[in-house]
């Protein structure tokens, strides 16, 4: 028997924050310290650099480390010392490859449990959104929970973290079930209230019949994954009111000082919901990060106290 913050702290022996400089880099530094100190979890910082014209040639042939290297390990050094983590950071690493497939590839050498990023928000192109520079395929690839801090997230204060609530996003998938038992621990371990919201299209709302078999269908498959979470979760009326209107829900995810937890996998809640203006518009402008976790992570059951 073990409570949800010993199952949290069990998961997240090292986090890693993916940085590219950028502004919000060292507010996502701030939350991955935080919660790094929270958990006594190991923090790797990592930068990914592309070779230039001649760089890798250089390396190959003269066995010394190319100019981006040397580059990217300095600025590496400074952003690290300029935030003053010597306390909680392990190790400062610089990898080579293509920024996504690198970070990726040190997810798994590295064994990491949690991935930290920070993104700039939301830009459309012509046919697509982008969240962020190589955001959104990290967190549909990475296969691993990740933590998004976007523009208007307010920063850390120190190594101490606290949020006020945690806000679980769901779609009635069962993508977005696996999110459900760290939205509970994450409560758990830091004293905040849940509070679960569903997201339903116009079409779907409708079609009042097929909308209550698969919020039935969600909370079956909600008690086989945790059969501990509260039993109003698996109530398929209870599950069908919390569905929000637009304007309410994108109020709440405005919101600062909370986290939002939803989940993910291809084909599932971001690549069927993210594709639209109004899933976009929701993470556009989450005042709180923003953590997004993979189908299947929370296999492991979690056995009150």
């Amino acid at each position: 028997m073990k409570d949800r913050e010993e199952w949290l702290r069990e998961r997240f022996h090292t986090i890693l924050l993916a940085t590219d400089f950028h502004q919000n880099s060292r507010l996502a530094l701030d939350y991955a310290a935080a919660l790094a100190h929270h958990f006594d979890s190991k923090l790797v910082a990592l930068n990914a650099f592309e070779f230039g014209p001649y760089g890798k040639t250089v390396e190959i042939l003269d066995h010394v480390p190319s100019r981006e290297r040397l580059a990217a390990e300095e600025q590496l050094a400074t952003f690290v010392g300029e935030a003053g983590m010597a306390e909680v950071l392990t190790e400062a690493v610089v990898v080579e490859g293509f920024v996504t497939s690198a970070i990726i590839k040190a997810l798994s050498e590295r064994s990491v449990d949690l991935l930290v990023i920070g993104t700039e928000g939301i830009h459309e192109g012509l046919d697509h959104f982008v969240l962020g520079s190589n955001t959104e395929a990290l967190v549909l690839g990475s296969h691993r929970p990740t933590l998004t801090v976007g523009p208007h997230v307010p920063q850390a204060t120190g190594q101490s973290i606290a949020f006020q609530k945690i806000l679980y996003i769901s779609d009635f998938s069962v993508a977005s079930a696996a999110a459900a038992t760290y939205a509970l621990a994450f409560g758990q371990a830091f004293d905040a209230e849940v509070e679960l919201y569903q997201l339903a299209s116009k079409a779907a709302r409708k079609a009042v019949p097929g909308l209550e078999r698969t919020a039935a269908q969600y909370c079956d498959v909600l008690r086989f994954a945790d059969p501990d979470l509260p039993t109003q979760w698996y109530d398929h009326e209870f599950q069908l009111s919390r569905i929000l209107p637009e304007s309410e829900l994108m109020a709440k995810v405005s919101e600062p000082s909370n986290l939002i937890v939803l989940g993910v996998q291809p084909a599932s809640f971001l690549q069927r919901h993210l594709h639209t203006s109004l899933a976009y518009r929701l993470l556009a402008n989450a005042g709180s990060p923003v953590l997004a976790i993979p189908a299947g992570a929370a296999a492991a059951r979690v056995r009150e106290a």
